[in-house]
């Protein structure tokens, strides 16, 4: 691990925040009486994203605008070969970075519950092994 100064901290706070939100967001929006599945899943997208790219940050790599979870995940791989066990997930949340969201896209109600549920365990294992890669207690 490379010494952080003080604005790279609150940088890496702050995307590990913003990872946090969009995973407790997903997992809230899941247990509404008509759930927008889509949503769920585009949110644990986006969540998975920020807690890579909060890794990366947090070994020197220079932010780069990448939503692709196979690429990020590439670089997350050059650091620490154990990243692999998170192909599977960045794989499907892959599905959902632009899915559901426009039209002409998967269909929105195509991605249904099971879907969702699929997406959020996803997004919760890529939390667990960055936080523990860096060595955060929660």
């Amino acid at each position: 691990m490379i010494k952080k100064n003080p604005e790279e901290i609150e940088l890496i706070k702050t995307w590990l925040n913003l990872a946090n939100e969009n995973l407790l967001s997903a997992k809230i929006l899941i247990d509404e009486e008509f759930s927008p599945y889509h949503t769920v899943c585009f949110m644990c997208q986006g969540s998975a994203e920020k807690y890579i790219k909060a890794y990366l940050i947090w070994n020197g790599w220079e932010l780069e605008k990448i939503h692709d979870m196979e690429e990020l995940l590439k670089y997350a791989i050059k650091l620490d070969t154990s990243f692999e066990e998170l192909r599977d997930e960045c794989k499907l949340l892959n599905e959902y970075i632009t899915s559901g969201r426009y039209p002409g896209d998967l269909p929105w109600e195509m991605i249904g519950k099971p879907q969702a549920d699929e997406a959020i365990e996803a997004a919760e294992k890529i939390e667990k092994v960055v936080s523990k890669r860096m060595n955060l207690d929660k």
